[in-house]
This record gives C-alpha cells, sequence and structure tokens, in this order.
C-alpha cells in the first residue's frame, strides 16, 4: 500500500493543524480512510493499477470494462455500415430499446415472473415507482376510451418478456400512426437519422471508447428512437412538448448552438418574458391552431405540427458548415416556404432579406475558413505539418489520411487514403493546426449560422464567432510561420526529426479503433471491412427533396450535375 502515491484525507488535515483527529482516524478509522484515499494506479508515477470494481478512489487511471469491440459472430447491438466496430454501454438499452432491450438475447432479466393486467401494474407500482404511477394517472392515455392505453398495452404484460417501448411501438396504426410516419421522412441532420446515421456512421462515434462518446449517444439516440424524449414520460402531455426548453437537452453546446442562439436574440427573449402568460402563449392549443406572441422552436420548425423538422428547411448544410445561396434559383421556392413563416409577424421581404444576411455571413465565414484551411494544407503538402498525417496513431479508418480532408474534393497524395475517402475531424492526437481549423468551422462558422438563423447577433459576430474565427485564423498563422521556420533551420542544420512516440501509442490512444484495425486486419481499411451501403448511401436524401430538386432543375433547364462519390 505504501508504494501508491496517496492523497489522503490525513494529509489534508495534517496542513490544517488536526493533530489530534488525524491520530483519531489514522488508528480507528484506517480502513475507511484507505477507501476513500485518492490512489494513483497510473504508469506515470511508475505504480501498478488495481482491479477497477474494489471501490476504492482512484485520482486517475481506471480501467474501463467496456473497451472491447462485439463480437462478430453475434448480431451487432445496432444495425448500420460500421455497427461492428461500435462499442456500447449497458445503459444504451434505454435509448436504442428495440435492438438493446427488447430483443430476447439481450432483454435484462427481471426476478417477477407472472401475466398481469393494468391495474395489477399500477397496484405494484405504485409502491414501487410511485412518481411512474402519478403521472401516467395525469396522462391521456390513462382516460382513453372505449379502455385505457396501460402499462401492458406498451410495455407488455409478460413480465419475463417486458418491452421498452420505443418511437416504433408508439407509430402503430391503432395509436400515432401519423406523426410516426412524418418523422421518418427527414433526411440527413433530422431527427429520423440522428441514430442510424450519426451513431454507425460517424468517425467521431465509431473511433472512440463508448465512455468517451456517452453523452452524444444519449442525445442522438433519442429523438429516433423514442418518443419520450419530447413527449415526457408518462404524462405523455403534448403542452409540455410544445414548449421551447423541451428542443433544449439536445439543441445546445459546441457544434449545434441552437438553444443559446434562440434563448439571448430577438425570439427566445420575447418567449422568456411571455411565456407564463396564457394570452401570450396558449400550450392547450395544437401548433396548427397556435397564435403565439413570438415564435417556440416548435412553431416555426414543425410548422402545423408536422414531426419532420426539416420540412419547411430550405437545403441541409452539416450545421452551416457548408453554405447555399438560399436564394438561389433552385432553393427559391423554398426559401419562400421558409419567409412565409415569418409573415405571421413581419413583412415578406423583412423575412428575406434577414435570411439573405444569414446567407452572406456564412458566405463570408466560408472565405475566412477557406484561408485558414489552405495555411493547414500547404503545411501537409509540403512535409512539414508536425506532425505528419503518417506520425500519428492510425485514423478511424486504420489509415492515416489528413483529418481535413473531405471526400473527393481533396484528393493530394500527400492528404493520403483513397479518392472519395474522407478524414474524420480529430479533435485529439493531431496537430495544434488542424485542431484550430476543425473548431474554426465546427464551431465559430456553425455559430455564425445559428446565430444568424436565431436572431443572436452576439452569437454571429461577438461570442465567437466571426472574431471566434479571427483569433484562430492568427493563431493558425502564427504556428505555420512558426513550423516553416523550424523546419528551414532544420535543414539547414541536417536535423531530421523523428517526431516523438506519444502521437502513435498511448493508454488511451491504443484503445481506438485504428489501431484495432491494424492489429487484427492488417492490410485492410474499415471501408474494406464495411462494403455495404449505409444510411447515408441510401437516405441522405428524402424522397420529398428529391423530387423538389428533380422538378426545379427539369423547370430551369440544368443538365442532371455529376458528383464524385464520398464517404
Amino acid at each position: 500500500m505504501h508504494k501508491f502515491l496517496k492523497l489522503t484525507l490525513a494529509s489534508a488535515l495534517l496542513g490544517c493543524g488536526a493533530m489530534g483527529v488525524v491520530g483519531n482516524l489514522m488508528t480507528k478509522e484506517a480502513k475507511a480512510v484507505e477507501i476513500i484515499t485518492h490512489w494513483v494506479p497510473h504508469e506515470v508515477y511508475g505504480q501498478i493499477g488495481e482491479p477497477d470494481n474494489n471501490g476504492k478512489v482512484f485520482f486517475s487511471g481506471l480501467g474501463a470494462k467496456y473497451m472491447g469491440y462485439p463480437k462478430h459472430e453475434n448480431p451487432p447491438a445496432y444495425p448500420g455500415k460500421y455497427s461492428k466496430f461500435w462499442r456500447t454501454l449497458p445503459a444504451y438499452r434505454y435509448y436504442i430499446p428495440d435492438y438493446m432491450y427488447n430483443r430476447d438475447e439481450v432483454r435484462p432479466s427481471n426476478p417477477i415472473k407472472g401475466t398481469f393486467q393494468l391495474e395489477q401494474c399500477i397496484a405494484c407500482h405504485s409502491v414501487m415507482t410511485p412518481g411512474i404511477v402519478r403521472d401516467y394517472k395525469k396522462s391521456a392515455h390513462s382516460r382513453a376510451e372505449p379502455s385505457p392505453t396501460g402499462c401492458d398495452t406498451c410495455h407488455g404484460n409478460n413480465h419475463q418478456k417486458l418491452t421498452m417501448p420505443s418511437s416504433k411501438a408508439c407509430g402503430t396504426s391503432e395509436c400515432h400512426e401519423t406523426q410516426y410516419s412524418e418523422q421518418g421522412q427527414g433526411g440527413i441532420g433530422s431527427h429520423a437519422s440522428c441514430s442510424s446515421f450519426a451513431q454507425v456512421e460517424c468517425a467521431w462515434s465509431i473511433e472512440r471508447p463508448p465512455g468517451d462518446t456517452a453523452g452524444c449517444t444519449f442525445c442522438h439516440t433519442s429523438p429516433e428512437e423514442r418518443c419520450s424524449t419530447c413527449h415526457q414520460r408518462h404524462q405523455f402531455d403534448p403542452k409540455v412538448a410544445r414548449k421551447s426548453e423541451q428542443c433544449k437537452t439536445c439543441h445546445w453546446g459546441k457544434d449545434h448552438r441552437d438553444w443559446e442562439a434562440y434563448d439571448i436574440g430577438l425570439h427566445g427573449t420575447v418567449y422568456q418574458i411571455n411565456k407564463w402568460d396564457p394570452k401570450q402563449f396558449d400550450w392547450t392549443k395544437k401548433l396548427a391552431d397556435a397564435d403565439y406572441v413570438g415564435p417556440t422552436c416548435q412553431y416555426c420548425h414543425m410548422r402545423g405540427g408536422h414531426h419532420n423538422v426539416q420540412r419547411f428547411g430550405t437545403v441541409y448544410t452539416s450545421m452551416g458548415m457548408s453554405m447555399a445561396d438560399r436564394g438561389a434559383p433552385i432553393w427559391k421556392e423554398k426559401r419562400d416556404r421558409w419567409a412565409s413563416v415569418c409573415d405571421d409577424c413581419h413583412s415578406p421581404r423583412f423575412a428575406r432579406e434577414n435570411l439573405q444576411a444569414m446567407d452572406e455571413a456564412v458566405k463570408d465565414a466560408g472565405l475566412k475558413y477557406r484561408e485558414t484551411f489552405q495555411v493547414a494544407a500547404d503545411l501537409v503538402k509540403d512535409g512539414v505539418a508536425d506532425p505528419m498525417p503518417k506520425d500519428l496513431c492510425p485514423d478511424w479508418s486504420g489509415q492515416h489520411v489528413w483529418s481535413l480532408k473531405i471526400g473527393a474534393y481533396h484528393d493530394d497524395p500527400a492528404f493520403g487514403g483513397k479518392a472519395g475517402e474522407s478524414g474524420e475531424f480529430r479533435m485529439s492526437n493531431v496537430s495544434d493546426i488542424e485542431r484550430l481549423c476543425f473548431e474554426s468551422v465546427g464551431y465559430f462558422q456553425t455559430y455564425i449560422f445559428k446565430g444568424m438563423a436565431h436572431g443572436s447577433w452576439n452569437d454571429a459576430t461577438y461570442n465567437d464567432g466571426s472574431f471566434g474565427m479571427d483569433r484562430w485564423l492568427v493563431n493558425i498563422k502564427q504556428d505555420a510561420t512558426q513550423a516553416r521556420r523550424l523546419a528551414a533551420l532544420e535543414k539547414k542544420v541536417g536535423i531530421t526529426w523523428v517526431p516523438e512516440s506519444y502521437w502513435k501509442t498511448g493508454e488511451w490512444l491504443d484503445h481506438l479503433t485504428g489501431p484495432y484495425i491494424v492489429k487484427n486486419h492488417p492490410g485492410k481499411t474499415i471501408f474494406d471491412l464495411c462494403p455495404d451501403p449505409g444510411w447515408l448511401d441510401t437516405h441522405h436524401a428524402p424522397a420529398e427533396e428529391v423530387e423538389y430538386i428533380n422538378r426545379k432543375i427539369k423547370e430551369l433547364g440544368w443538365a442532371t450535375p455529376e458528383h464524385g462519390g464520398h464517404h
């Protein structure tokens, strides 16, 4: 025990001069103190770790249990292109119920046996989970005619084979078929894809151990897989689902700053001031009949109560990382339809010109990012980036593709990978310049888009929007200058620099997907190992949007565009 570095309660008390108390603790409560000692079983300190389930408090370095990959001979926990490499936690079963809870081979054990009806469920759960019963009794389900929609309706009545309701279960012909069908009409970036695509086809999710991205998983799986994310269980009160705060759990944060932009913008201010007044916001009215004094998230994005949140959108641009002139001829009809949402309170010209300002702000940001990107790209092409892609731990695909490479559009051999293969926009284990580039477009440019879209000029310009991109552009140019000067000096004095090994291997790095593929599938990439089409290949644009684009191309007399494939 003395071989471990300890930060004990005793030492803290000694620092306060509490000598008598320390003596008492050390003699009478030694075992308790040993348990709550902040042990450091970490190689950095030359110590050997202990089992991570012995209950001791560790300062760092406990081994995580769920680092391994799914056994390929078993059905994956979730379908999808790269699902064989997607690692999960037991808690995911509540967020992806059809695949991780309701199948017989993964259903959690239950000590209660028997078949029960609604009245029996309520009698037992009034004691076991009284909050659930209280909420259920307030719900429309409990008052449904000719008979209540009860526990047994949604969960089944065989206690050994209980199911966790999914959105699919809610979307049956007897219940909420229309809403379920509408939600599924969205494309990439909608609730219809946030699990199917974002969890098992995106590098950030596939590459990392599950504890690293658990928060991402809980948000991304929730709205596609469960209605209760927005319709709080077990009351499922539509009045609650109509309030903007209901969207807040997921739609905020670094790269999807919707709530912050809305909340401090003019629309959000009107909402926050008036939301308690039923004369200004009557939550009992359906969205189709709503006449609010200001817009909520749902009022604009679920116009008329339609559950496809993209229905009135113009074109998806990766949360603002890409850009489009939404007033261009091909999009004008959809832009005008979106502007019609605003004409409850604004003139059509006011709406169109403010939306045009959003487009121009993002285009300007795009110019700034291209300048930022070019500085980074030239370093890689000239072989003076530190570190170079080849010097890093293998990326998510098992290769050394430059993290900022985008598909078929960046095919310089220096960037690595085959034609059409993208890097992964890594946030870690890349050069600082690459990380700053990612943050510039992934965070700050999206702030500009979200800020301008929601009337938050602070987000768009001051709060790490345009001015944030300025700072990162300066930093990148300064870092690039230093890298080039250092490379020139090394060349002049004949130094051949060998990058440090910590870029290639480490306690955490070794658990990423790239090293696993290199070790277990030598000579293969994730694209070789997962060749089947994925969600993005078959659902990228919803049918309604494809029909719209083809119609506009024909109306405008354009030739059908050709695109290179990309991952």
